[in-house]
């Protein structure tokens, strides 16, 4: 098909032309767009995983009115790669003028860095955002981007393409996307009031334009053919006062990736998610981990008052001595590139605010996991009220089940694509974590590891043995190299750690039924995600309980328990007087449930006298009167 863009548009570069039609052939129909003041760090990873922003961007009128609430991300397992998929760059990146002029250096320009946590994510369709060729990877289904309206300011012309592109990648189904930074960017001298005025449509017709390109829509007579939409696209735009761009479908295309609205859907591929950042500062940074320090004694502070009846001990450090210690602290530093996931067995309704406060500051994200409705989030006081933004992952009752699945959790979360995690820990919400405890970071981590190889009680339920041979089935009938890589490790971990003998399969070590464990709390390191992650969509998808998959997963890993594993879970009468049986020497106890606390009254006491008189000596009052696990002391088997 010819492509006629009558004098309006033109091709970006003769140099872009020919890479891809080199790239078309040797590079896998890919065109990566550079220039060359950007210096690449990093590849752009593969993967279908991806996080949808779904809110409009406003134009420069309406910008006061931007806001970002809890419904604009979702998490979807599977979808379209993006057409286009720009990467973000570090230091000195393409910014407008206004802000280079309110925030850049005169002689060194910006110095920028993006969270260094940072996922990709991709814009759904109707969601409209700027962008420009630098850095971006262009599939050849989006090779008409490349095309520039001619007749606008040079500083306007990428900026323009950009929402037309979108538009008619929106018509096809096709979506754009941001990666994290893969690259460091240092820009020529420019004069910045120079370029305020070259793009000055931008700031005036930005709003005029979005708002034409998301109404406007192929005539009948023209909807059956690229060339003609393409046509009618640019005459329209000209007739506006603006100024147009695979494969066109006849009837409206439908956002494929909204999230999933049905509560009663087990399989759902979008759903809900929430995930920010706080903004990194440069030419601030060596005070961030001051704001940390105050971040901290800020949030144990309303503790405090919330525990203002029980006449706890505060014996609080400096900012700066705080910092110092937390510095020198190698627990601490590691956490500060993990992920704490916190998983309710039911909808989450109270305590939130609570656990923001005791080990937010402590962690690259805490995300929490579970059935999230914001209308039914309960507050009871201002002390421990949550902390906007929350972070969170919404799984539906049917698809947690009162926590029968709450594995799925960790899955889901590492599926986000956070950049630059180290490891992700899962957290039952009434388990206490006493963070000051070292692990090995390197391999798994669960508090007592493969236990109860007689018992048969879950074995015997329809999330057992039948979800055990569901299981087996599925990877019988498979041919997905990912899952059957992952099964086979299974089978040579089996083997390894002696539960199957050379002569058997990672069949009859499953379906033996043998074994649970118990799994409030546990740790996984990024080495071992995508094992992890595949195997468990694969016992999620096929029923299998919490305590048997786990249980299943750890034999063939090598993991490490906990210095008091035995200790770490309460049981029948102890349950209710888990302030006796509370340690500093555990890594985590099972059950202390927060509704317990709402109230003032002796269990919120009891919990401020052990608990939160312990965090406040060790974390702030820099006690060392606890023992830790060393990472070679033995392990309950596998280790």
């Amino acid at each position: 098909m010819r492509i006629r863009f009558v004098r309006l548009l033109s091709l970006v570069s003769t140099w872009s032309l020919l890479l891809f039609l080199y790239s078309n052939e040797h590079l896998k129909s890919v065109l990566w767009r550079k220039t060359k003041q950007v210096a690449p760090v990093a590849e752009i990873k593969e993967g279908n995983k991806w996080i949808v922003v779904t809110s409009i961007s406003l134009p420069t009128e309406d910008v006061k009115k931007h806001t970002n609430g809890n419904s604009s991300q979702v998490l979807c397992y599977k979808m379209k790669r993006a057409a286009v998929q720009q990467g973000l760059v570090h230091h000195d990146p393409d910014v407008d003028a206004i802000y280079r002029l309110l925030h850049a250096d005169s002689s060194s320009g910006l110095d920028v860095k993006f969270n260094k946590f940072a996922p990709p994510i991709t814009l759904s369709i109707g969601t409209y955002s700027p962008w420009n060729s630098q850095n971006t990877l262009f599939h050849k289904s989006a090779f008409h981007t490349l095309y520039l309206p001619t007749t606008v300011s040079f500083r306007t012309t990428d900026i323009w393409r950009s929402f037309i592109s979108q538009k008619i990648l929106h018509l096809s189904g096709l979506t754009v996307s941001f990666v994290p930074t893969n690259a460091v960017q240092f820009r020529n001298a420019h004069d910045y009031l120079k370029d305020f005025k070259d793009e000055k449509q931008v700031y005036e017709d930005s709003g005029k334009m979005i708002e034409f390109l998301h109404k406007w829509k192929c005539s009948n007579e023209s909807s059956n053919s690229l060339e003609k939409c393409i046509n009618q696209l640019s005459d329209d735009m000209v007739i506006n006062g603006l100024f147009k761009l695979p494969e066109l479908i006849k009837e409206v295309h439908e956002d494929p990736y909204l999230p999933s609205s049905n509560e009663t859907d087990r399989n759902v591929n979008c759903r809900r998610m929430n995930l920010e950042f706080a903004l990194v500062d440069p030419k601030e940074e060596e005070e961030q981990g001051l704001r940390k320090a105050i971040q901290k004694l800020n949030y144990f502070g309303d503790i405090i008052e919330w525990c203002n009846e029980t006449d706890l001990t505060e014996s609080f450090r400096s900012p700066e001595q705080l910092k110092k210690k937390h510095d020198e602290s190698y627990v601490l530093q590691k956490d500060l590139n993990s992920v704490l996931i916190v998983v309710n067995n039911f909808a989450w309704k109270y305590g939130i605010g609570l656990i923001q406060r005791l080990y937010q500051p402590y962690f690259a994200s805490v995300i929490f996991c579970g059935s999230f409705y914001p209308e039914k989030l309960e507050e009871q006081d201002n002390y421990t009220s949550t902390i906007n933004p929350i972070n969170y992952v919404h799984m539906n009752p049917a698809e947690i089940v009162n926590g029968a699945f709450a594995y799925h959790c960790v899955t889901l979360v590492k599926e986000i694509g956070m950049s630059n995690v180290e490891g992700y820990f899962l957290m039952a919400d009434d388990t206490v974590f006493n963070i000051w405890q070292r692990i090995d970071y390197s391999r798994v981590h669960h508090l007592s590891g493969v236990r109860f190889e007689t018992e048969a009680y879950w074995w015997n339920s329809k999330m057992g043995f039948p979800a055990a041979q569901r299981v087996v089935e599925t990877v019988r009938n498979s041919r997905d190299e990912k899952l059957l890589k992952a099964w086979k490790k299974y089978e040579n971990g089996l083997k390894k750690y002696g539960y199957i003998n050379e002569t058997e399969t990672a069949e009859s070590g499953l379906l033996a039924k043998k074994g649970k464990s118990i799994s409030d709390f546990y740790y996984i390191p990024t080495s071992e995600s995508d094992y992890y992650a595949t195997l468990m969509r694969l016992f999620y998808e096929s029923r299998f309980f919490l305590e048997l998959a786990v249980n299943t997963f750890l034999k063939s890993v090598n993991h490490q328990t906990s210095l008091l594993e035995k200790k770490s879970y309460l049981w029948g009468e102890k349950r209710p007087k888990w302030a006796s049986f509370y340690n500093k020497d555990l890594v985590g106890m099972h059950p202390v449930k927060m509704s317990q606390f709402r109230i003032p009254g002796i269990q919120r006491t009891d919990y401020c006298r052990t608990i939160i008189q312990t965090w406040s000596d060790i974390m702030f009052g820099g006690s060392q009167n606890f023992t830790i696990k060393n990472d070679t002391d033995a392990d309950y088997r596998n280790g």
